[in-house]
């Protein structure tokens, strides 16, 4: 998952999500987003397809009053600041909700209690084939199947969607979420 970390969020927070594979972006190391306006912070974690992770309750106003390019953000404020507890904290978060959850959710955390909320507030309006019903095919033969991962565009805003796991697909610009019928 990529994630940007704030400021308030320790290196040793950074150093674990990096052992735990996670491509991680810090506030502090980066000369050019240091001491950088919380809307130029979101911005940029909505540009790069990051979730912010930060100590500060001002995100979740600014997030929630956002309309159309909102990131995904997980707000540890929780009383006690120390890296230890982020990272108890971030390692129950990441183990329980999927990655499609976390980039389309503003996630409060006070104390060891976790609120989600979405932050795509309802599906597209028109109808989209992707959105319409669908005829009753039979299942293609393994053998006539794409080998290459097919990449679909996003009905909403048009962006290419990213690949999740199986066949689920989410859109980096708007965090519309594609998967199969199967599902």
């Amino acid at each position: 998952m990529k994630l940007l970390l704030d400021s308030q969020i320790s290196a040793q927070v950074a150093t674990w999500l990096r052992k735990m594979e996670h491509d991680v972006r810090e506030v502090r190391d980066d000369p050019a987003l240091c001491g950088a306006e919380d809307t130029i912070l979101v911005q940029v974690a909505w540009r790069e397809g990051r979730v912010l992770v930060s100590a500060s309750s001002a995100f979740a106003r600014l997030i929630s009053r956002e309309g159309g390019w909102r990131p995904g953000a997980i707000l540890l404020l929780a009383g006690d600041p120390r890296p230890r507890v982020h990272i108890q904290i971030l390692q129950a978060l990441l183990q329980r909700l999927p990655e499609a959850k976390l980039m389309t959710s503003l996630v409060v955390v006070e104390g060891y209690r976790a609120r989600v909320y979405p932050l795509v507030a309802r599906p597209p309006e028109k109808a989209t084939p992707e959105l319409q019903t669908r005829l009753q095919e039979p299942l293609p033969s393994p053998s006539g199947t794409l080998s290459a991962q097919t990449y679909l565009a996003c009905p909403v805003c048009g962006c290419t969607l990213k690949p999740l796991h199986g066949c689920k697909q989410v859109c980096p610009g708007c965090g519309y979420l594609s998967s199969c019928s199967m599902d």
